[in-house]
Order: C-alpha cells, then sequence, then structure tokens
C-alpha cells in the first residue's frame, strides 16, 4: 500500500530471475519468495493518507540481494533433497495471529474486540478468493486469532515510524515464531507495512506487520476502511511484492499471471493498461496500491509464490 515501506530494488527481481525460476503448480514460474527490505512501500498518493510522509529505509542493495538469492538457492535445494519442499505446493495452512492494540493518549486507537473480528474475517476472506469464487486464488491459508494484547504507550502509538521505537515496542511485545502474525494497529503515518519471510532468521523480533488503525473495517481512513490494508501487508508478509514491482518487463514481480504494470494505481481505474506486455493492469489485485473497494483478488501465480516462501521460511517454525 502507499505508506507502507516495501520496497524492494529493481536489482533484486533480475538477481532472482539469473538465479533460475522454479515451476510450481501445473507450471507456473515463481522464485519462492519475495525479497527483504523492512517492508518499506514508497510513498504514492493512491494509498497516501492527509499529512503522511514517503521516507523508505532499509533499501536492498546489490550485493545484498546476491546475499539472498544465494539463501534461498540454498533453501530450495535443501528442500527439493528432502523431498519437502518446492516441486509442488504445499496445502496452505493455518496461522495463528496475535493482535497488538496500541493506544495513545486519552485511549486514542482503541479497538473493540468486534472490530477485530471483522478484521481476521477481511483477512480470511482475502486469502480464501472469496469475493471473486471461482476465479480469485483460494491460497488454502486460514488465519486464527490466537490472542489480542493491548499496550498503551504513547510513544508506541505515536513514534512507530521511527526504527528505534518499532525495535523497542517488537521487541517487548512480539510473540511466537515464524509462523506466527503479529500485527500491531498503531497511529503510523503510513498505511502500513510488514517484513518480508527471509527476513526472520537474522531479525526474528521485528517479524511482523504494523498498520494505521484507521484502516480498520469501518475505520476513518477514506478509502481505505474496508479493512484490506491488512489484507495488502499480510501479503508482503508471505513473500510477495507489489504487482508493479520491476514495471514493464515480462518478470516485473516475479508471478507470471500478473500483468506487467508500470506503476502503482490511483483509485479503481478500470481499463488501465500502463505497459505495452500483454494485459490489462492488474488493479484489482490486493498488491497494487487501489482503494479497498477495488481489491478482490490474489492470483494463483501469486499462491504459488505464498506457498513456496511459507515452506522455505515459515513452515514448522
Amino acid at each position: 500500500m502507499s505508506l507502507t515501506r516495501n520496497r524492494v530494488l529493481p536489482a533484486f527481481a533480475a538477481g532472482l530471475l539469473a538465479a533460475g525460476a522454479i515451476t510450481l503448480l501445473g507450471g507456473a514460474p515463481a522464485t519462492a519468495v519475495a525479497g527483504a527490505t523492512h517492508c518499506v512501500d514508497e510513498h504514492d498518493s493512491a494509498r497516501a493518507l492527509p499529512g503522511s510522509h514517503g521516507q523508505e529505509r532499509n533499501e536492498v542493495s546489490d550485493a545484498e540481494a546476491e546475499r539472498m538469492n544465494a539463501d534461498l538457492r540454498q533453501k530450495i535445494r535443501a528442500k527439493a533433497q528432502t523431498r519437502t519442499g518446492l516441486s509442488a505446493a504445499a496445502a496452505g495452512g493455518t496461522i495463528p495471529v496475535v493482535f497488538h492494540v496500541v493506544t495513545g493518549t486519552g485511549g486514542a486507537g482503541a479497538l473493540s474486540e468486534a472490530v477485530i473480528a471483522k478484521q481476521i474475517e477481511v483477512l480470511n476472506q482475502g486469502f480464501a478468493g472469496a469475493e471473486l469464487p471461482g476465479t480469485a486464488a483460494n491460497t488454502g491459508f486460514t488465519f486464527v486469532l490466537q490472542e489480542t494484547k493491548y499496550w498503551s504507550n504513547n510513544a508506541w502509538f505515536t513514534g512507530v515510524d521511527t526504527e528505534s521505537t518499532e525495535r523497542e515496542m517488537k521487541t517487548a511485545t512480539r510473540v511466537g515464531g515464524a509462523s506466527t502474525l503479529n500485527v500491531w494497529s498503531t497511529n503510523t503515518s503510513y498505511l502500513g507495512f510488514a517484513t518480508f519471510p527471509n527476513w526472520y532468521a537474522g531479525d526474528p523480533k521485528m517479524d511482523g506487520v504494523v498498520f494505521k488503525y484507521t484502516s480498520v473495517p469501518g475505520g476513518s481512513a477514506t478509502n481505505f476502511n474496508l479493512g484490506k490494508t491488512l489484507t495488502h501487508e499480510t501479503g508482503h508478509w508471505m513473500g510477495l511484492w507489489h504487482t508493479f514491482q520491476g514495471g514493464c518487463k515480462a518478470t516485473n514481480d516475479e508471478v507470471a499471471d500478473t500483468p506487467a504494470q508500470r506503476s502503482s494505481s490511483t483509485g479503481c481505474p478500470e481499463g488501465r493498461d500502463s505497459c505495452r506486455l500483454e494485459g490489462l493492469d492488474p488493479i484489482h489485485n490486493y498488491m497494487d496500491y487501489s482503494y479497498d473497494s477495488c481489491y478482490n483478488q490474489f492470483t494463483p501465480g501469486q499462491n504459488t509464490r505464498m506457498q513456496s516462501a511459507w515452506t522455505a521460511y515459515r513452515s514448522g517454525k
């Protein structure tokens, strides 16, 4: 989403392609996992909130991209040798969610149990392909609320965009291992930001999703209050890049069935076609920057990628 912090440099995408794609789920090419910056979505007016900023941090250098490529290749080989991994997609799985409600002075940002339950419902609808039955991918992943934790801390609530504050908050509160999705609702000036799966091993306490509390279902974030910010960010947490990653290249986001897209979308521009390559821009895909009302699908290729990333980096951990 705009205003998260998930930006992977194009050099990284090219590096993964050079490393060799794998083929899963009936021949859909995938690379098993997205890159790993600290999930820094660029500022973009498409999903920008008034008064927000677009600073970026922790971008991936070419050298770091190659280290990540080497790690990914090693994991693919290891899984293949043990017959557990990447020759076929897994059947999904149940993912426990620990929902951290961070509030500020006077209880600002408080979320009710009913709103949290609705947010988890929206997350599951997205990953089940429920909005486009029979056409959008059912990823097989189910999210179950394991625990809701409440933290009254104005410094965390308002200062989470500062890396030191984010680290302090997450270090003090994060629960579980790589397969537990921790989410923090805060007053971030972004809509949200997430970590990619291959970051977990090196910095496990930072793993998870931070998102704007006003983006929950029924929240006050105009055009972004149907709860789908968390779906987008969880897509990153599961290993997906933006659909416009890499621009007008056949390899773009390393998913074959998301048409190439020159840049992020604004609103819900039906018929947008920003590249000469085949296919209209995937404006309805959860990994674009469209309005919440426009989002309704992951693709089978994205499912393949998430399954592969899950197997390589999160399953059983």
